[in-house]
């Protein structure tokens, strides 16, 4: 992580980015008038042990109508961050025949098109849901317990769990955080994934098999009952994790009576987007 070409491609990924400062208020521009002198004074830090993350500086937000607040490191962490993720991601998020959210090669295409190989199988009831608030609700002792699991580096680690528990820098002062992930952070994603790794061994092939976007689920059954039943295994794998499932967004139905999924609208053998119905 500390070696300076590993850094310049993480500083190539965070200037691609959106580029606005974060609590010191350097934004990308600014780092990159003096881009190497910063990233040998990052390699210095990482290599004594003494970089240290610095607080999150949070924006207004919305989603779906409701107010929220992004986290956003500095440049500096981004880069950090990035480069944690260029070195260390695949460790961290392995290999998923569940999962096609934020890994390289996978998408909602192939998602979309699971559900399709599934249905052809004969499983043609379909739970449909998704995890309440699930960045928000995010342990940190329980994520930073599943990583000391997987990596023996206490070095690694240590530098996720300043990352995760970065105060936000407010203008009423500083405010510290026991919960969730900053969405503004470029190892969030990542981390959620890992973080719901176990949750995908215990949910596929129960009652039927999981297809997960990030925190939206479907899991396809051959029956009625697999999929009431997969409701239970859902719920009780989210409450070992300290998360919930989402009630307003859960339901079950078959194809024949249809259901939506990433956007995509899925009837009898047609698959369509949303609002395209009819036409």
């Amino acid at each position: 992580m500390a070696s300076e070409p590993v850094l310049w491609n993480a500083w190539s990924r965070v200037a691609a980015g959106s580029g606005m400062p974060g609590a010191d208020g350097v934004s990308a521009t600014a780092f990159g008038r003096e881009v190497g002198p910063r990233l040998a004074a990052l390699s210095r830090l990482l290599l004594e042990g003494r970089y240290q993350a610095q607080p999150l500086r949070p924006i207004p937000a919305s989603r779906g109508g409701r107010a929220r607040v992004r986290a956003v490191p500095t440049i500096c962490d981004r880069v950090v961050q990035r480069a944690f993720l260029n070195v260390c991601g695949g460790r961290l998020l392995g290999r998923s025949s569940v999962s096609f959210s934020y890994r390289k090669g996978r998408s909602w295409l192939n998602a979309v098109e699971q559900v399709r190989a599934y249905r052809n199988s004969g499983l043609h009831w379909v739970l449909r849901t998704d995890i309440a608030d699930f960045f928000a609700e995010i342990d940190h002792g329980l994520l930073l317990t599943r990583l000391r699991e997987r990596f023996r580096e206490s070095a690694l680690v240590d530098l996720v769990a300043d990352w995760i528990s970065a105060p936000l820098l407010t203008p009423e002062g500083i405010a510290e955080r026991a919960r969730d992930l900053p969405e503004g952070a470029p190892v969030s994603p990542a981390l959620a994934e890992f973080f719901l790794t176990g949750f995908d061994r215990s949910v596929d092939h129960g009652h039927g098999r999981l297809i997960r976007y990030a925190d939206d689920l479907a899991v396809l059954c051959p029956t009625l009952d697999d999929a009431m039943a997969a409701l239970g295994t859902i719920e009780s794998a989210l409450t070992d994790r300290g998360l919930r499932i989402n009630h307003e967004k859960t339901s079950i139905s078959d194809f024949e009576h249809g259901f939506t999924l990433l956007g995509w609208q899925f009837t009898g053998q047609d698959v369509q987007p949303l609002g395209t119905e009819g036409h």
